[in-house]
């Protein structure tokens, strides 16, 4: 029964329900709609301004209308990868910390910075084979504070006696790999000479050479750095049993990894030898390692003999390189050819007739006109290069040298530069830019106010792949650094006949070891160089540019994006990050442009600020842990 009124109950329920929706619909439905139709258009139109709004201020500040627009927050941030790093008494900068640690032990222990430079160039030549070594040669720049002068050693490779302008003319890849590749090695006898000459006398010799000689034998951490070379040179690595030995982890079977330890006992060995010698130029240049080495080299095909080695002389030279590119008091000194410091003072003293000291730090994050002066003040320079020879066999270069640095022939070029490119013809010689890129850069300011800026070298990735089975030394490749005549380039220039090969000569090299003194004060300014080939040259004047002249941070203008034009090819090459409203502005003014390639110049530089501290930092563009040190 009760199952009766409940569903007449429900029913009556469920009929005036449908009524009064029904009522519902007729009446107030419409009005309903409109409501939520209006609120969806209110909400779409809000969510299209936002998108507008955002849109517009991305464009704004992600792609200004021009280059005169753009900000620094356009440009890439810095990276993180390295440090900015002051110290108030002395600093060093290098491609390694640990071996910029061991530098820091001979401060702490009296030494100056020429004592520095040696004890970490042998550490480095040490962890990082692939690029410097016993087995290359280094340039080296030093400023001594008490005296205020600057002076400059050379301790490059020399072409074998055995050579000649053809040697390479019917087969030129034999200058680049293998034993015909070798020139004799300089980097001891330098090393030796700079100890003799300019060390403190408060460290030992062997103090220098034992904290490597300890590394090597117990085993030290590969870097990232040291890996990616491994695996670029890992055909030619494998195919080799002396290098194999060395660089295959016997635990894994396969090329070293970052972070894992490899140990170098031959050549731990060989720097001890070096390290108790009482005289390691004997030793290593006629003794019996000099010995082994004409053996080894005579038994592969070689163009090397004991002779090439007792005849091998570094050089001292007191009257290098000047200029004064920022006014009478700020001196810029480099070592003569075969380094290239004189093209890098030339792009200095060329942008310093257009921007003084304390110009606009804007200019640099927006003015086309600023990069378009720099690219053209780069293919100026570049194309004197190939005047450039050693000294000692090129005897105008003395007359280039002093023409390449005069004020007239600087104020000739600025002439020149307008606001568009020139006929290729304009900017001088036509001749190939050889390029290398197995380089290591160190760069010391002590505590006595005394710089080194130190570039070494073994040319290509591992030189010549060319190991010592005896002595653990890795071989340089520098005859690849000379040119060879009827061997065009890629772009077909013809060779740049200064540099030829002659018995006994040095090939021209872009390393630019600079310091920058106060000749009133005699106080450093800077001590900066780079690795990375003909990219060095580029790299360094721009570092310079934007720290002395625009007043960046050291960290600012090593981090910041760069332009290369090394005048063969003409194009010129940025770096990822350079806003494209720059490069299209940029290209109004006739430059072409290509994207910078690896291998990128990797500076180590320290700058002093006007408080008198001391402002390093280390390029993050190396992929390799070695942040400043100092105290």
């Amino acid at each position: 029964m009760s199952g009766g009124p409940e569903s007449d109950t429900n029913g009556l329920y469920r009929r005036d329900g449908e009524a009064s929706i029904k009522q519902i619909r007729k009446k107030g439905l419409p009005w309903i709609l409109t409501a939520v139709l209006i609120l969806i258009l209110v909400l779409l139109g809000g969510l299209l301004y936002l998108v507008f709004k955002d849109a517009t201020c991305s464009s704004s500040s992600l792609s200004p209308l021009s280059a005169k627009e753009l900000k620094p927050s356009d440009w890439p941030k810095n990276s993180d990868r390295t440090l900015l790093a002051y110290f108030p008494k002395a600093a060093i900068v290098s491609d390694n910390s640990i071996c910029s640690g061991i530098g820091r032990a001979m401060l702490l222990q009296g030494g100056n910075a020429v004592d520095v430079a040696i004890a970490v160039g042998i550490c480095i030549g040490g962890l990082h084979p692939h690029s410097s070594g016993l087995g290359g040669g280094f340039l080296m720049t030093y400023y001594d504070r008490q005296d205020g002068k600057c002076r400059t050693l050379d301790a490059r490779e020399t072409a074998p006696l055995a050579t000649n302008q053809n040697t390479f003319v019917s087969n030129p890849d034999e200058a680049f790999l293998g034993p015909k590749s070798i020139a004799t090695p300089g980097e001891l006898h330098g090393l030796w000479s700079a100890f003799k000459r300019f060390a403190s006398g408060r460290i030992a010799w062997s103090d220098l050479l034992m904290p490597t000689v300890r590394l090597l034998n117990h085993g030290y951490p590969v870097t990232k750095l040291m890996e990616v070379n491994l695996e670029v040179r890992e055909k030619e690595i494998l195919a080799s049993e002396s290098m194999k030995s060395v660089f295959v982890n016997p635990k894994t079977g396969q090329l070293y990894k970052e972070g894992e330890l490899l140990k170098n006992p031959k050549l731990a060995e060989t720097y001890r030898k070096l390290a108790t010698s009482s005289d390691p130029v004997i030793t290593f240049y006629r003794g019996e390692m000099a010995d082994q080495m004409a053996f080894e080299w005579q038994k592969l095909g070689g163009y090397l003999t004991k002779k090439d080695l007792e005849q091998y002389k570094s050089k001292i030279d007191e009257s290098p390189v000047t200029t004064v590119p920022f006014g009478q008091e700020l001196t810029v000194c480099g070592p003569k050819p075969s380094s290239s410091s004189v093209i890098t003072q030339l792009i200095l003293n060329v942008m310093a007739k257009f921007y003084p000291i304390g110009s606009d730090k804007n200019l640099v994050y927006s003015d086309p006109e600023y990069y378009h002066r720099f690219i053209e003040a780069q293919k100026f320079a570049y194309a004197q290069r190939t005047q450039l020879g050693d000294p000692d066999y090129v005897h105008d270069v003395k007359n280039v040298l002093q023409n390449l640095t005069s004020n007239e022939f600087v104020d000739e070029i600025v002439k020149k530069i307008n606001d568009k490119t020139l006929e290729v013809k304009e900017y001088g010689a036509l001749e190939e830019q050889l390029d290398d890129s197995g380089t290591s850069q160190i760069s010391v300011i002590d505590v006595e106010g005394n710089a080194v800026s130190f570039t070494s070298s073994v040319n290509n990735i591992f030189g010549s792949l060319i190991r010592s089975e005896r002595l653990g030394i890795v071989w340089n490749d520098q005859m690849d650094d000379f040119s060879v005549p009827g061997a065009k380039n890629f772009f077909g220039f013809t060779p740049a006949k200064a540099n030829f090969i002659e018995p006994g000569k040095r090939p021209l090299s872009s390393m630019s070891p600079l310091i920058i003194y106060n000749a009133k004060t005699k106080e450093v300014q800077a001590a900066i160089g780079a690795a990375g080939g003909s990219k060095i040259i580029s790299a360094v004047s721009q570092v310079i540019l934007q720290t002395i002249v625009f007043n960046q941070t050291v960290k600012e203008a090593v981090d910041f994006p760069r332009f290369h034009n090394q005048f063969t090819p003409i194009k010129t090459a940025f770096e990822k990050g350079v806003p494209k409203v720059l490069l299209d502005e940029l290209t109004s003014y006739g430059h072409n442009f290509t994207e910078m390639n690896p291998p990128f110049a990797t500076v180590q530089a320290i700058f002093r600020t006007p408080d008198g501290r001391l402002q390093t930092t280390s390029d993050y563009r190396r992929p390799v842990y070695m942040n400043p040190t100092g105290y």
